[in-house]
């Protein structure tokens, strides 16, 4: 895998992998860190729309359940249409246990398989590197409020 082409963030959160993996799976606890609305049909194939006001809704489509170690999605590049090979990258969370609580770590793969010049997936990749550090910042910060 590619450093250039993908994107890799660990972080450790305070809370037991039960409550991490609600976080990332429960469309209610996803808008309270990802986005503002979240609709999520957890199983393999089951549709996922991820909405921010200010940018729209990717979408997705869920690749990977494995309650409560990996949930795996491919989503679209762009907002409001379909994901589909050429205009998607594959995102998987992966947990494990922590003497601090919960190891979470996020790996996004495929931004040199979109259909766009390499200077757009380069841009596309960036763009992404920074949203996950926000995102996942936001994700400590509301599980750290969560009572277990």
């Amino acid at each position: 895998m590619d450093a250039a082409s993908s994107i890799t963030r660990t972080v450790v959160v305070n809370a037991p992998r039960s409550a991490v993996w609600e976080a990332i799976t429960d469309p209610d606890k996803i808008s309270q860190w990802f986005g503002q609305r979240t609709s999520l049909d957890l199983r393999v194939g089951g549709k996922v729309a991820f909405t921010w006001d200010e940018y729209g809704t990717a979408r997705a489509v869920i690749t990977e359940v494995d309650e409560p170690n990996v949930f795996g999605f491919r989503w679209a590049a762009d907002t409001d249409v379909d994901p589909a090979i050429g205009n998607s990258t594959l995102v998987r969370f992966t947990l494990s246990e922590h003497a601090s609580g919960t190891e979470l770590t996020v790996v996004e793969t495929g931004f040199d398989t979109l259909d766009r010049e390499v200077a757009d997936q380069k841009q596309a990749r960036e763009a992404n590197v920074q949203g996950w550090h926000i995102e996942l910042d936001e994700l400590v910060t509301y599980l750290h409020g969560v009572k277990a």
